[in-house]
């Protein structure tokens, strides 16, 4: 992980790093210099999930979080990277509910 004071787009570029074991790639996938830090934001936030109490599966992210989130990383939000960051939300959440129908 970045050390602190790096800005959100030198902690994007460390990525790889902070998520080696804890995933396992199934592809690559390139991420344009305008998203690093909202990538980096949205990997920042795995902790952040709602589940739901009986079943545990994830039901979303707690949206208090972000902004918090965000400031500690050194990123300004908008509107709109709230709208892309509840993109990558339905995304993953899509992708997990595959995953536990299996």
């Amino acid at each position: 992980m970045a050390e602190r004071g790096e800005d959100a787009a030198t902690q994007a570029s460390d990525l790889p790093q902070w998520l080696s074991g804890r995933a396992v790639a199934t592809e690559q996938v390139s991420i344009v210099p305008e998203d690093r830090s909202l990538v980096a934001l949205f990997f920042a936030l795995d902790t952040q999930w709602h589940h739901h109490p009986l079943a545990g599966v994830r039901m979303g992210i707690n949206y208090a979080a972000i902004t918090p989130t965000a400031e500690i990383m050194g990123i300004s939000m908008t509107p709109a990277m709230l709208f892309d960051l509840r993109i990558m939300e339905s995304a993953a959440l899509s992708a997990f509910a595959r995953k536990a129908r299996r």
